[in-house]
């Protein structure tokens, strides 16, 4: 439940949502009260008056009879409001009690159930409905029940996902051996983990069914022609559009703003329960960052930013993330360094060291709970931590590319190789389309592609690991960055492919004096591709120097016991040893 609580706080910390409640409450009360708001009764017809504009007895004018625009508004968004609730009610009513018991017994209730949804998933809702109400003489309630059976599966997966979820949890199994009864664990263990996420996907499924109301209304289903309701002002003034364009706005203001409110609040719901949502990479300096030992390792001084040919400097950066006491954990410490123009500067370490969070630090991208607290990170003298988001997307890819360590993470499945350049090309050079596929092919040539126009055909599942990461490479250079931020970019690969990702990203640091970030844990890549290295332990930057000095002659005891693990080949009498 605490879970649950704290996703529900995080997603009414933001503004967009705050405004959307005050709007849904307002509406809200407004519909509720309309009899005393809107005296004028909604079916009272002044024909002298009809398609008035906005005055002092029709607030909002009135229609083509004459009838106050502002009365049939509250009077009918209340219908609806309330109506919306009974498909949401019998959806949770259905998919509560089958989720909990499918995500907890699993085997034949599980196969069984997800087979119902499954059925339910496959009918067309609209046309069920349609088919329910020429059946009841268009009885707006069973039609509501019918929409909320057949909307039902998809709280149903959310409830079956976090019920099983949470049965794997230490303290449901300490249930389990003090032999609580199955309700009682359902109850009061599984449930509250539950409830974030189906508060979440009601708000969700509310916002789907009332837009899905106010369309039976808008086709005369449901609703009596009689009844005021705002799919009938919206077809009423779709009908006089031309000559009473007025008609169309009050009514279509308050609908526009309540679905997207709905789904403003939902969505931040569902951002909040799943994790998804990243917050500002900022340093709030109101939250200062824990004053954490050194455990008496010196690290580099920091970075200098007026070094002339310094093309990123990160400087005394610091990432933190909360700990399960509320304190925050710094993962990444002080970390500072420089980039020189076509330089490969290696960042390295094992797992757990910090280098990945400070790669993606860089570009803005730390995952949520985490935040880059202080520091700065300088590109070409511009703070890249100083940047909005929409400021930060015109960074990324045209002045600073990344090429993550899983190829197929870069690439859409659902489109082709080319399409996705195409577009990522269009977007950071401002070129036409047909441009834009000559530009994909020669970069597809550049990163070694023999038959550029055959794989551009191709969609990623048709792609080996080693093309994958080429054309990844690819979409990373298609809007000419300065610094490329290479993460683990042969890890996935074989040795063979390893090799020949090495020469690329070396033929093109030669061919463009591109500077290239390199992270990795691979100190045999190091030895072969950079000109400078940096190593991380615990979230600190511990050793930093030229890839000679650091990987021969090692001054501290972490690098020398990393470089110690590294195999190294034999060497036969006459050679001259070297690292690697």
């Amino acid at each position: 439940m605490t879970s649950s609580i704290t996703a529900l706080r995080r997603a009414l910390a933001r503004p967009a949502v705050w405004v959307s409640l005050i709007w849904l409450i307002g509406i809200s009360v407004a519909c509720a009260m309309a009899s005393v708001l809107a005296p004028i009764d909604p079916l009272e017809q002044d024909l002298s008056n009809s398609f008035s504009g906005p005055g002092a007895r029709h607030w909002l004018g009135s229609d083509e009879l004459g009838r106050d625009i502002f009365s049939r508004l509250l009077h009918g968004g209340g219908g609806l409001l309330l109506t919306a609730l009974i498909p949401v009610g019998v959806s949770l009513l259905l998919a509560v009690p089958g989720g909990l018991l499918a995500g907890y017994l699993s085997g034949w209730v599980d196969t069984a159930s997800t087979f119902v949804v499954d059925i339910l998933f496959a009918l067309p809702g609209l046309v069920v409905v349609l088919a329910i109400a020429a059946v009841t003489d268009n009885n707006l309630i069973v039609m509501a029940i019918s929409f909320g059976v057949l909307t039902s599966g998809a709280v149903f997966r959310v409830v079956r996902t976090s019920t099983a979820a949470a049965r794997e949890l230490p303290y449901v199994d300490a249930a389990l051996v003090s032999r609580l009864s199955r309700p009682r664990i359902l109850a009061r263990h599984i449930l509250p983990n539950v409830t974030g996420p189906l508060i979440a996907q009601a708000v969700v499924q509310y916002s789907g069914t009332f837009l899905f109301l106010t369309s039976l209304s808008f086709l005369g289903l449901g609703f009596s022609p009689e009844t005021p309701s705002w799919g009938q002002m919206t077809l009423d003034a779709a009908n006089n559009l031309d000559q009473h364009p007025w008609l169309m706005v009050p009514v279509g203001f308050a609908l526009t703003a309540t679905v997207l409110a709905l789904n403003l609040v939902g969505n931040a719901l569902l951002e909040a329960v799943s994790g998804h949502r990243r917050p500002s990479q900022l340093p709030d300096p109101r939250r200062p960052v824990p004053d954490v030992p050194a455990d008496g390792v010196a690290p580099p001084g920091p970075a200098s930013a007026s070094a002339s040919d310094a093309v990123l400097t990160v400087d005394r950066l610091h990432v933190c993330y909360p700990g399960q006491d509320g304190s925050e954990r710094a993962v990444v410490r002080d970390v500072s360094f420089q980039l020189q123009r076509g330089e490969v500067f290696g960042l390295v370490g094992e797992s757990g060291s910090g280098k990945t969070t400070t790669a993606l630090s860089i570009l803005g991208l730390v995952s949520q709970p985490g935040r880059v607290t202080s520091g700065r990170v300088l590109l070409q003298g511009e703070d890249l931590l100083r940047l909005n988001e929409a400021q930060l997307r015109k960074v990324r890819g045209s002045r600073i590319g990344l090429v993550a360590q899983e190829p197929m993470a870069a690439l859409d499945p659902s489109f082709t190789v080319g399409s996705q350049l195409d577009e990522m090309i269009c977007l950071h050079r401002r070129v036409r389309r047909r441009e834009a596929r000559q530009i994909a092919l020669d970069l597809l040539a550049r990163v070694g592609m023999p038959d550029p126009a055959a794989v551009a055909g191709r969609y990623p599942h048709q792609l080996s690991g080693g093309i994958a990461q080429r054309v990844a490479i690819a979409l990373a250079l298609s809007g000419e960055p300065d610094v490329l931020v290479a993460d683990e970019p042969t890890a996935a690969l074989d040795v063979t492919v390893q090799a020949e990702i090495i020469d690329l990203l070396l033929h093109l640091r030669e061919e463009s004096s591109l500077t290239l970030l390199l992270v990795t844990h691979d100190l045999g890549v190091v030895a072969d591709i950079c000109d400078r290295v940096a190593v991380m332990s615990d979230g600190r930057l511990i050793e930093e120097g030229t890839t000679e000095a650091v990987l021969l002659s090692p001054a501290q005891e972490y690098t020398r016991t990393l470089v110690a693990a590294t195999p190294r080949l034999p060497v036969e009498a006459g050679q001259e040893r070297s690292w690697g």
